[in-house]
């Protein structure tokens, strides 16, 4: 036996009190002399004797009234006996992985893991005993949603259960440990005769990807917790997946072709033989399918396909494989791209030149629209030149029509100029910065660095002419920027090729937090060999900076005139355009955070999810500085979101699943060995066998209620017969 509430058992001490009563009240008499009074010795012996033991019982009675009440307040516990009737009062917390695995139906069976489990979850709350409480975790990488706080009402637990049949089944990762960690914390603080975590999840490793966390947090239990861990899901069957989709295009324009990569997985054991892929922009089937020839089982193949996008504004590019297999979720996936008709770059040239090819802008504005002259109009990038006494009369209104200025080798502007650009990247634009032997470095520091914030690093000493035993060329390899990832591919050629004779070092401004200026978010892009960084970029609302080292033309270095400057100079317009976009493509799990612009603040937007069937949820649009910022933290299963502000175009954005959630590793024998010395582990495929383990494991019935009515009888007798001994002898 054990007991609940033991601190009561301290109540034992009032079994003093009818003891001390006893003692203070004992009958006393005094003797009187008197000569008749011996006729009556005998008698009067006869009733004091009579008299001790109606007081003993009364005593008796009284210490079992006292003792009664304290066990029963003690919560006294035994396993030994097992009734309905009694009130056994169980503490229980159901975790039902609901995760994208969740969703597979393995082979031979007509219900996904997900209905299973839920089935799992309906068994074990029938199974408590009246007065117990529940809660229903819904886990899927996160402490989970559903009934998080156990409730007495098991009814309404059974109803949640049966009422919320797909809507809870997400397309996240599987990590369970965030939500065992919250529930063994939930039932610590909970008192009951006993304690139950009950695990419903499929075999697959993902979930357990902290196994040891997890199997020492249930280790450390309490010594009162029991855990159950129902497995599902035994024969994962075949799965073909998509596993990536992603555009490699720097700048995706109406009609021109965007390269797209796909990557499709064999999770199975056996070949798949002419797969089909199959390519739609906004739900409307793109030209044949692309088959693949066959695909071995474990094994990933990537291919290009490309699209055209019709019309400037956002699209949704989805690739699809035609698969009859356990896990139809991850057939497809979708990616929201912007198109653009044509956008325009703002060439700022610090040294003009009478000769074309001598301007300091003549690379740039050749890489921006690589095309004769006849064609120039037509072509989705434009470039315009101007000197810096056109940048200090430009208007903020006609700077708003760039989407990118670029300075080459200017020297300083005033501080209206500073203004207008700070404002310009804020709100969308990006600015890239080449300096040269006419910049004036302090400047571009104390202004644009630390007042401004608008730059990420300081211009540091110009790093001298190199000779042979100081040769500086770009980093030849490992490049984790997305701007510069192209040449990890060996195909592509290689940035080492580059050579500089010239270069400022760049100073990133570590340990300054300035969460509103772009130098707190200083990244480098490209390295020199030496390890200093050649490219740093940063992000300024809703723009972009990038900062060079070196110039834009072939003063300090040949890159102008390789082969790569197109590609980069590209992706760094590129990049600024999607900047705009950043966040239309999110995971599974993850936040939606978007910024917009300021008219956007304080307005009510209805956000339609992939499977809301119409029926939108309404967020609020709150402010972020000088704009305005969406967040939106539902992000559980796949496909487009749709999203209608006031006054504004729709806007859109994409959700993919995790990748391993397709492939159903198991957890391996030594794993589950070491699961099953801390847990009760069954594996079953639906109904009976949760309820009889726990049935027949479950123990602890509350013997409360048996001293309480035991106190209350003894209680009566207790006043009827200290009436009936209290009247007259």
């Amino acid at each position: 036996m054990n007991y609940l509430n033991p601190a009561m058992l301290f109540g034992m001490a009032a079994l003093a009190i009818p003891i001390i009563v006893h003692l203070l009240n004992r009958r006393r008499f005094r003797k009187v002399p008197w000569a008749a009074m011996r006729f009556l010795q005998v008698s009067l012996e006869r009733n004091q004797r009579r008299m001790k033991v109606e007081d003993w019982i009364l005593l008796l009675l009284r210490l079992a009234i006292v003792a009664l009440l304290a066990l029963a307040l003690a919560r006294p516990a035994a396993d030994w006996l097992d009734s309905q009737s009694l009130g056994s009062k169980i503490a229980s917390t159901v975790i039902i992985d609901s995760s994208g695995s969740m969703g597979r139906t393995d082979e031979g069976s007509e219900k996904t893991r997900y209905e299973i489990a839920r089935s799992y979850g309906t068994e074990a709350i029938k199974t408590l005993p009246r007065g117990s409480a529940a809660s229903i975790i819904f886990a899927a990488n996160s402490i989970g949603s559903g009934i998080t706080e156990p409730t007495h009402d098991l009814t309404r637990a059974e109803k949640f259960l049966e009422e919320n049949n797909d809507a809870a089944l997400t397309n996240r990762g599987s990590d369970l440990m965030p939500a065992v960690q919250a529930a063994l914390n939930s039932l610590e603080n909970r008192s009951a005769a006993q304690k139950e975590l009950i695990i419903v999840t499929d075999g697959d490793a993902n979930a357990w990807n902290q196994f040891e966390g997890i199997t020492r947090m249930i280790e450390g239990a309490p010594e009162d917790v029991r855990c159950v861990i129902a497995m599902v899901g035994a024969n994962p069957g075949e799965n073909l997946a998509i596993t990536r989709l992603s555009q490699n295009t720097p700048v995706t324009a109406v009609g021109q072709p965007v390269r797209l990569a796909i990557e499709v997985s064999n999770f199975g054991t056996n070949s798949f033989e002419d797969i089909p892929v199959s390519l739609s922009i906004d739900n409307k089937a793109i030209g044949e399918p692309v088959k693949i020839e066959s695909l071995p089982p474990g094994e990933s193949r990537t291919l290009t396909m490309f699209a055209q996008l019709p019309s400037p504004g956002l699209h949704q590019i989805a690739v699809s494989v035609e698969s009859n297999d356990s896990f139809p979720a991850d057939d497809q996936r979708v990616l929201v791209v912007r198109a653009i008709e044509k956008e325009r770059a703002l060439l700022v040239d610090g040294l003009p030149s009478r000769t074309p090819t001598d301007a300091e802008t003549f690379f740039l504005e050749n890489a921006l629209v690589p095309v004769p002259p006849e064609l120039r109009d037509s072509f989705f990038l434009g470039a315009d030149r101007i000197s810096v006494a056109g940048l200090e009369e430009i208007q903020p209104e006609k700077l708003a029509e760039y989407r990118a200025v670029f300075l080459a080798n200017v020297q300083d502007f005033s501080s209206a100029v500073t203004t207008k650009l700070k404002s310009f990247i804020i709100n969308g634009g990006g600015l890239i910065v080449f300096p040269g032997d006419n910049i004036n470095a302090s400047w571009y520091n104390d202004e644009l660095h630390k007042k401004g914030g608008i730059l990420p690093a300081e211009f540091g000493e110009i790093i001298p002419e190199a000779n042979d035993d100081t040769k500086l060329n770009l980093q030849a390899s490992g490049y984790d920027h997305p701007l510069v990832e192209l040449w990890n591919d060996p195909g592509a050629g290689t940035l080492a090729e580059v050579n500089i004779r010239k270069a400022f070092s760049l100073l990133l401004a570590e340990g300054i937090e300035q969460s509103s200026d772009a130098n707190s978010s200083a990244r480098v892009v490209l390295r020199y060999n030496t390890g200093s960084p050649a490219v740093v970029e940063s992000d300024l609302g809703l723009g972009k900076v990038y900062q060079f080292s070196t110039t834009a033309d072939t003063e300090w270095n040949n890159l102008p005139v390789q082969p790569a400057f197109l590609p980069i100079v590209h992706r760094v317009f590129g990049s600024v355009l999607a900047r705009r976009d950043a966040g239309l493509n999110v995971n599974v799990g993850d936040a939606f955070v978007h910024q917009g612009p300021a008219d956007w603040k304080n307005k009510k937007a209805q956000i339609f999810k992939p499977d809301s069937g119409g029926i939108g949820e309404e967020i609020s649009i709150t402010g972020n500085g000088e704009g305005s910022l969406i967040t939106f933290n539902k992000v559980q299963t796949s496909g487009v979101y749709e999203l209608s502000i006031p006054d504004a175009l729709p806007l859109t954005f994409a959700a993919s699943s995790d990748p391993m959630e397709s492939n159903p590793e198991a957890l391996s024998d030594a794993q589950l060995q070491r699961l099953k010395g801390t847990a009760d582990v069954i594996y079953a495929t639906a109904g009976g066998q949760l309820s009889e383990l726990i049935k027949r494991e479950r123990s602890g019935t509350e013997l409360w209620p048996l001293f309480l009515l035991a106190a209350g009888i003894i209680a009566i007798i207790e006043l009827f017969l200290s009436q009936r001994f209290s009247q007259e002898k």
